[in-house]
């Protein structure tokens, strides 16, 4: 169950990231074909973010074991801050979208101002986590919330990891 929990996980960073979206197509395209319009993109992207919440929030109910009083609680304020994350995700999929677009003219201008703008997110995520922890905190004990500080902090890992091996390093 563990190990079918965090493959659930390793799809659903694939999915989040929005990064599996343009493998997916090129592997099911053996033939040239019309490039998919930016509606019917963005279409799939919300339709895989769906369903990699479901897995997230699996893995999250599964990791931390909530009692159903501790669900009533955790679950409205979790939504809330998901609603964060996804700005922020989006945000990410804009700055992976300009490096695709510039990656093979990239100049030392445009390299530096996707950097600016990731280490601008990176900030923003941060500043993300530590109001919602501090909500956890609130209702909580400590213990409770560095548990799903730890379990959070695994699935971001397993997203990094993922976007680590599908973007190609600037040249």
């Amino acid at each position: 169950m563990k190990k079918q929990l965090m493959c659930a996980a390793l799809a659903a960073v694939v999915l989040v990231s929005g990064s599996g979206v343009a493998s997916a197509q090129a592997q099911q395209a053996p033939k040239p074909q019309a490039a998919p319009s930016q509606a019917t993109v963005d279409q799939a992207i919300e339709q895989l973010r769906k369903d990699a919440r479901t897995d997230i929030n699996t893995l999250i109910t599964v990791s931390m074991q909530f009692t159903s009083d501790e669900a009533a609680k955790f679950w409205p304020l979790y939504k809330t801050y998901e609603q964060t994350r996804k700005g922020l995700t989006d945000e990410r999929l804009s700055i992976i979208k300009d490096y695709a677009k510039n990656f093979s003219a990239m100049t030392d201008a445009k390299a530096a101002e996707l950097m600016q703008r990731a280490l601008g997110l990176e900030e923003k995520n941060a500043g993300a986590k530590r109001a919602f922890l501090a909500e956890l905190g609130k209702v909580f004990p400590g213990k409770t919330v560095a548990r799903f500080y730890q379990v959070h902090a695994r699935i971001d890992m397993l997203i990094d990891a993922t976007l680590a091996g599908e973007v190609p390093l600037v040249r």
